[in-house]
This record gives C-alpha cells, structure tokens and sequence, in this order.
C-alpha cells in the first residue's frame, strides 16, 4: 500500500475550514505537541470533542502513541494534494 500523499507533494491547506465541522475521513494539519506539524485522517470525534486522528502512511505514528487532540490544535482542512508527477 502506497501512502495518499506521495513524498515531495504538495499539500493545500485551507485555515479557515478548520471552522466547519469536521468529519470522520477529513485529512486535517494540527499542532501536535510531540510530533508537531503533521498531517492526519480524522478517524473519530468523541462525546468531549476529542479529535482522534490516524497515519496516512502504513509506518505512521499509530493513534494510540499520538492520543487525541482537540480543535485548537487544528491548523486546517487539506483541501489538495499535488503529486510530484502531477506538476508542469
């Protein structure tokens, strides 16, 4: 299995969209404190408005280690990603 975002893509974030409700299968960017900026599936949001994430990546951090974050931490809603074999 290949990871979603191909090494040295592009990825487009969108800030404001971390204002609309998020969804499980969203791929967001949040402040992580151990692992900092990172980009991630939402998996769940629990009844305390956890928000729990997972790797996009077979090797990815695993939720358990990552644990959950909340909406502060989100930074944005990937909106595009940019392979490198896409680009001009």
């Amino acid at each position: 299995m290949s990871p979603k975002i191909p090494q040295d893509s592009y990825v487009l974030v969108m800030p404001w969209l971390k204002m609309l409700a998020l969804k499980r299968g969203n791929i967001i960017k949040v402040k992580h404190p151990q692992y900092g900026e990172i980009i991630k599936s939402v998996v769940a949001i629990d009844s305390d408005g956890c928000i729990w994430l997972q790797g996009l990546d077979p090797s990815s951090v695993t939720m358990a280690q990552m644990g959950p974050i909340s909406a502060s931490q989100v930074l944005g809603k990937v909106i595009k990603i940019i392979a490198p074999n896409s680009r001009p």
